[in-house]
């Protein structure tokens, strides 16, 4: 019977003969295995806004709102005016 440490050995064997794009692709799966019981909680159709980028963008747009950087505008007139003053 192997022990953790042993698969983790295998693991790490295998992703030194990867090409980076493979890595990466091996690195998605790990995420995808460490978190697949909170993401089986999460409607698919919405899974795109829990990515690393979407989460990022998110943060961003947190940091904008909060130094002020955004527009209340909801009109295009609106927008237009602000873009001009």
């Amino acid at each position: 019977m192997q022990h953790a440490t042993d698969y983790k050995d295998e693991i790490i064997r295998e992703i030194k003969g990867l090409t980076v794009s493979k890595t990466k692709e091996a690195l998605d799966f790990i995420c995808f295995v460490k978190h697949k019981e909170a993401l089986s909680k999460i409607d698919p159709t919405q899974a795109y806004f829990y990515t690393p980028a979407w989460q990022r963008l998110e943060k961003e747009a947190q940091e904008d709102i909060k130094a002020g950087r955004v527009s209340k505008a909801y009109k295009a007139g609106e927008i237009k005016n602000s873009l001009q003053t």
